[in-house]
């Protein structure tokens, strides 16, 4: 998957804060039609490995806005008896599970069509898992992934057809609190304790079509432990040429990367303890430095 986000990040009193806002707008740099490879959204491929249709950016609803992502059915394949069609987008870095709010709007056409499941992902021993998921049955009854097995919650909560809701998950290192319109449903236990990795929007192929607005994701937490407790620089900033990075002692670099002020990254090295800013342009970068027993450094680093 491509890797594409936007994050951004201050240091204040050693506390790293990121942020990703979703408006699927032309400003952001979106455009109506298929969302397949539109800012690292991609859509479920069928068995000739092409992205199925009706997964869309579209003016037909929004809650924010003009557009939003329209998720649908593409009458050319099956009903998939579970939600395994629609969009999903790699977060790059991924987000730290600690301290971590992630909001969105949905809206869904019809009862009796297909269920809709809307959430985040990690990846845990190099398999996908569910971090939190709304499922939005078809029966109108809302019920949540409780396990890594996604075994299933009932949240007690009935949801109506053609109005939008406001669904904010609230992540701490042991529980996950899950809110519909500014009103708790249900609080869990954070079973798989994995960094997000990534959205997911999807459904079963079955009937109707669901549209998504304004994701929004918070994070004040990122990073935090290895700021507080351990000592590291990169120098010099600003810098023109070579980027040096100086880890805790005993810890060595496994990957650096390098990412602009909108997602994109521009740069990447292994095993090495500096970074050529040379071929960049001017101006703001994030550098992230993963390490071999998994630690993660951010920084901001200014071009000159």
């Amino acid at each position: 998957m491509k890797k594409l986000y936007f994050m951004a990040l201050g240091v204040a009193s050693l506390l790293c804060s990121a942020q990703q806002t979703i408006s699927f707008e032309a400003s952001e740099g979106f455009n109506l039609g298929s969302i397949h490879n539109q800012n690292g959204w991609e859509v479920t491929l069928n068995s000739d490995n092409q992205p199925i249709t009706n997964q869309t950016i579209s003016s037909e609803f929004a809650s924010n806005g003009s557009n939003s992502m329209k998720i649908a059915v593409d009458e050319a394949e099956d009903f998939g008896w579970f939600p395994i069609f629609g969009a999903a987008k790699e977060l790059s870095p991924a987000f730290n599970y600690k301290n971590l709010n992630v909001e969105f709007d949905v809206y869904i056409d019809e009862i009796d069509g297909s269920t809709f499941e809307f959430g985040t992902y990690g990846i845990v021993d190099d398999e996908f898992v569910p971090v939190f998921v709304y499922s939005f049955n078809y029966t109108g009854n809302l019920e949540l992934i409780s396990s890594i097995d996604y075994d299933y919650e009932d949240a007690s909560f009935t949801w109506q057809a053609n109005k939008w809701y406001k669904i904010k998950t609230e992540i701490t290192e042991d529980a996950i609190k899950y809110y519909i319109d500014g009103n708790l449903v249900f609080t869990g236990v954070n079973f798989t304790k994995a960094h997000i990795e990534g959205l997911t929007f999807l459904h079963d192929n079955f009937s109707g079509a669901a549209y998504i607005d304004h994701i929004k994701i918070n994070n004040t937490a990122l990073a935090v432990e290895s700021f507080k407790s351990k000592k590291w620089r990169t120098y010099p900033n600003p810098v023109q040429d070579i980027l040096k990075i100086e880890l805790p002692q005993g810890e060595k670099t496994r990957t650096v990367e390098v990412y602009n002020t909108i997602g994109q990254k521009v740069a990447q090295v292994a095993e090495k303890k500096e970074i050529s800013f040379n071929s960049l342009k001017p101006g703001i970068y994030i550098v992230k430095v993963i390490t071999e027993n998994e630690a993660v450094y951010t920084t901001k680093i200014i071009k000159e």
